[in-house]
């Protein structure tokens, strides 16, 4: 398999994770503080790699040459949900929200331009674009809020952007401290806050909230993959494919409520799957290339 086509599989992996990750969660958004649930996710994760990895090469964990880099990169990761909770709390609707959230991808080909000189080919900026006009069909957007209010919902689509992009420019330091910084820079930040938000979880939620660390810890791996093998233009279109992923769980779980076009869902979702699809078939025609364009250390 070509590592364009390895990237691109990665990426799906990430984003289908991320669909069922956002699925699970919302069973304890409404009872718990959202960055308890942060917390414990990447409390989580910092276990995982400390009970795979800790016994046989602590080391490897925390070795880095930028560790700057690493904690500024892990920040994002907490600047992301904290942009949401905000924006929530200040009475912006979700699809608002999501729908500037995802100028994420093109977001990606942009920084990526600017800071890994990622030379992507105007079919890989059509794509994205066509897959943006499918997220703007399958989230139906009311009257748009004042202009000062879009800060948050900006923030979020810059923060997971930047990381995606961050994670591409730490494709020579070992894998598992790319991981393990990611989780330790937010565990850090919100431990000192936890003391006044924590309530104890009962049994069935501490299950999900663990499900969700073991889950996110995955996730961010096939990213980290996903922009190691490949420049990271390849794989933006592919992201909107997190949308359609979502709204295929909806029906196969029954949640998917009423209101919306079928018609216009239907046209989105055929512009993000299509992308998708273009992508995957033209990835050896496709001429991408990066300052970083060298063998990736496995």
């Amino acid at each position: 398999m070509s590592s364009n086509r390895r990237s691109i599989l990665l990426m799906l992996v990430f984003v289908g994770l991320w669909a069922a990750i956002e699925i699970i969660a919302w069973q304890v958004l409404q009872r718990y503080s959202p960055y308890q649930v942060v917390w414990t996710r990447y409390a989580v994760h910092l276990l995982l790699m400390l009970l795979v990895f800790g016994w046989r090469e602590p080391a490897a964990l925390v070795r880095t040459r930028r560790p700057v880099f690493h904690l500024a990169r892990s920040m994002l990761m907490l600047g992301m949900p904290a942009s949401w909770v905000i924006g929530m709390q200040a009475g912006l609707p979700g699809e608002v929200v999501m729908t500037v959230f995802w100028i994420s991808p093109l977001l990606i080909v942009v920084l990526g331009r600017l800071f890994l000189r990622d030379e992507a080919p105007l079919s890989i900026w059509a794509a994205t674009l066509v897959a943006l006009a499918g997220s703007l069909l399958v989230h139906t957007v009311g009257p748009l809020p004042a202009p000062m209010m879009l800060a948050y919902p900006l923030a979020m689509a810059l923060c997971f952007s930047a990381y995606v992009v961050m994670t591409r420019a730490l494709r020579g330091e070992d894998m598992r401290a790319n991981l393990f910084y990611t989780a330790l820079g937010v565990f850090l930040a919100l431990t000192p806050a936890l003391p006044g938000l924590w309530v104890t979880p009962n049994a069935h939620d501490l299950v999900v909230m663990v499900a969700v660390g073991v889950l996110g810890y995955f996730a961010l791996w096939a990213l980290d993959r996903s922009t190691a093998a490949a420049p990271v233009s390849l794989a933006a279109p592919v992201a909107y494919m997190q949308i359609a992923f979502t709204f295929a769980l909806f029906i196969g779980l029954g949640m998917m409520g009423h209101g919306m076009s079928v018609r216009r869902l239907a046209l989105g979702l055929l512009l993000i799957v299509g992308a998708a699809l273009y992508v995957w078939i033209s990835e050896s025609r496709l001429r991408l290339r990066d300052a970083l364009a060298t063998p990736a250390p496995h």
